[in-house]
């Protein structure tokens, strides 16, 4: 076993943050503590260059806003940058505790129903986020090569025809609103070679996103995800430029907070590595369902029907711990998220735009509207909201009478219906008969699902300089 290695990662004021994983699949999870070097990325220095949309040759105006967002453009994709790795450090370390707290009480509950030790699986933990974190720590992903600057007063004149220019793909004329508005489009590509086959093996894969800049929506495609073994060095840096609009005629501080508010609010959705896992709001969410699921399959119960009934318990099981530790709103947040993420998979920020500007761009994908969120208390799906809405209006006397029914059937290995079992727990415990109490729990989950509802009301209209509108 190799020893842990020690560095240290220094944020803004100087404090040591400690993220803790695995440094090989055989070492022992959680309890390695590893603390990165200092942020060591030089690439966001000196002047970013300024680029006339419509001539292609160096900015020569005067507008005191143009120039001042772009003195202050490195400080921000710097404090950026580092707020993104402070940031992802944070979530491992919370993600990584609540594993932790997790399999304690999933340990209890097993020994309450009789079942035998229960632990996760943490060989794989964090591998990819490891990988992702030491580059940023590294150097970029991400290198702005200039910024593009377009006078609006010169674009209102020629509305709604395109300059002749090769910055032109990047904004275009919205008839139906009389506004100009800008984007950005980026390919990630990740490539290596690796040794751990007797000829060796290579793997590439790439993710293209773009962002309207000025509605905040987009697009975002991944060819294929990332292996556990992918190495920091795999990640290719990503070149662009980035569009802004000014006039002469509006030229305050308004207008340079706004642009300078903005990149950031941008930067949140097309500069996000971790995104190559998957999504903040979905990564080590769920309560571990799997490990809990193959838990309970290895377990003697005497059930007839444990096709059925395993699936069933192991989510009840792991929804109880869930509950315990981040309450009932963790449950309904993340069933609306991949809810709709399985409805638009292909969102980038509020709402999906593919950004087909330009003639050859024919990009596709679904974009249904978010569908309320409706119970079949029939359906294993259903039974797990009847059983949280038990849980929630009985507390741990329905725990403890479906472990007592169980273990009571070990004596006489006699095996029992297990989805009738539940129910009538249900209807002993509530003084309701099963029907009725499913139903009224529909009722009452669909309520609490629809609170979580993601669709995003279309951004209010920007100033009418710095949105690149006239």
């Amino acid at each position: 076993m190799l020893a842990p290695i020690h560095r240290t990662l220094l944020c803004p004021l100087g404090l040591a943050l400690v993220a803790a994983w695995p440094l090989r699949a055989q070492e022992p999870p959680i309890e390695d503590t590893v603390r990165m070097e200092a942020f060591n990325v030089t690439a966001y220095h000196g002047k970013i260059p300024l680029i006339d949309g419509f001539t292609g040759q160096d900015f020569e105006g005067e507008n005191s806003v143009v120039f001042k967002f772009a003195q202050s453009f490195n400080k921000l994709l710097l404090g950026y940058h580092r707020k993104l790795v402070l940031d992802e450090v944070n979530h491992l370390r919370f993600r990584l505790k609540l594993g932790q707290d997790f399999a304690r009480e999933m340990g209890l509950l097993h020994t309450a129903f009789g079942f035998s030790p229960f632990a996760l699986e943490t060989s794989t933990w964090l591998r990819r986020e490891r990988a992702i974190i030491s580059r940023l720590v590294q150097q970029p992903f991400f290198k702005v090569k200039a910024l593009v600057v377009w006078d609006l007063d010169r674009l209102a004149q020629i509305a709604p025809r395109k300059p002749d220019s090769k910055y032109a793909a990047d904004i275009r004329y919205d008839p139906a609103t009389g506004r100009w508005e800008r984007r950005i489009t980026t390919r990630w590509d990740v490539a290596f070679f690796t040794n751990q086959t007797p000829r060796g093996s290579s793997f590439a894969t790439d993710k293209t996103q773009g962002l309207n800049l000025d509605t905040q929506r987009g697009f975002h495609f991944i060819e294929r995800g990332l292996p556990l073994q992918v190495p920091s060095h795999a990640f290719q840096e990503v070149k662009l430029t980035y569009p802004i609009f000014y006039s002469d005629q509006q030229a305050g501080e308004r207008e340079l907070r706004y642009l300078q508010e903005t990149f950031v609010a941008n930067l949140y959705y097309i500069y996000d590595p971790f995104s190559w896992v998957a999504r903040r709001d979905t990564r080590f969410r769920g309560g571990f369902a799997q490990d809990c699921l193959e838990h309970i399959q290895a377990q003697r119960i005497y059930v007839e029907d444990r096709d059925w009934f395993d699936g069933v318990l192991a989510r009840f099981l792991s929804d109880v711990v869930t509950i315990k530790l981040q309450g009932a709103e963790e449950i309904y947040a993340l069933h609306m998220v991949g809810k709709r993420l399985g409805e638009s998979p292909r969102v980038l920020g509020v709402g999906l735009d593919l950004l087909n500007w330009n003639k050859g761009e024919k990009r596709e994908a679904v974009d249904n509207p978010e569908a309320e969120a409706l119970l079949n208390p029939a359906s294993p799906a259903g039974v797990r909201y009847v059983l949280i809405d038990a849980y929630q209006r009985l507390g741990e006397p329905l725990v403890e009478k479906i472990a007592g029914r169980l273990v009571a059937q070990k004596p006489s290995r006699q095996k029992i219906n297990g989805r009738a079992m539940l129910a009538q727990v249900i209807a002993e415990l509530s003084g309701l008969p099963y029907e009725a109490f499913a139903q009224r729990a529909k009722l009452t989950q669909e309520a609490n699902l629809a609170r979580h509802k993601l669709t995003h009301p279309i951004p209010p209209p920007a100033p009418a300089t710095d949105s690149g509108r006239k």
